[in-house]
């Protein structure tokens, strides 16, 4: 039945596999926190990553000081398009009907049906 389930739905497999997997780690690997020590090929990895990217966001390098950076295409657009798509939705909730179809229906049923509202409330 375990397995059905979990050949059904390849996240409960993947953390069956993860289950398992944790479950025959020797306890000596896990730090005080529950974390799994850093293996040194993994370390290995991360220094390799780490000289590949320069560490800026993106990857670009700033402009030399006196220099601006030069906008892409896309990046002229995106603020007035944002803007603009604002205001319609602004425009459109602050000018939406106070009345449902619902509350319509229901007026329409009260006068069909001869119902006379009570003359202390004003609807």
């Amino acid at each position: 039945p375990a397995a059905a389930c979990c050949a059904r739905s390849p996240m409960l497999a993947r953390g069956a596999k993860s289950l398992r997997a944790a479950s025959l780690r020797p306890a000596g690997l896990r730090l005080a926190s529950g974390v799994p020590a850093r293996t040194p090929e993994q370390t290995e990895h991360l220094e390799k990553l780490a000289e590949e990217h320069n560490g800026f966001l993106f990857g670009e390098v700033p402009p030399p000081p006196g220099e601006k950076r030069k906008k892409e295409d896309w990046e002229y657009y995106y603020p007035p398009l944002m803007t603009s798509a604002l205001a319609l939705f602004l425009f459109t909730w602050l000018n939406q009907p106070l009345s449902s179809v619902e509350d319509e229906a229901m007026e329409e049923a009260k006068r069909r049906m001869g119902f006379e509202p009570d003359v202390h409330f004003k609807q």
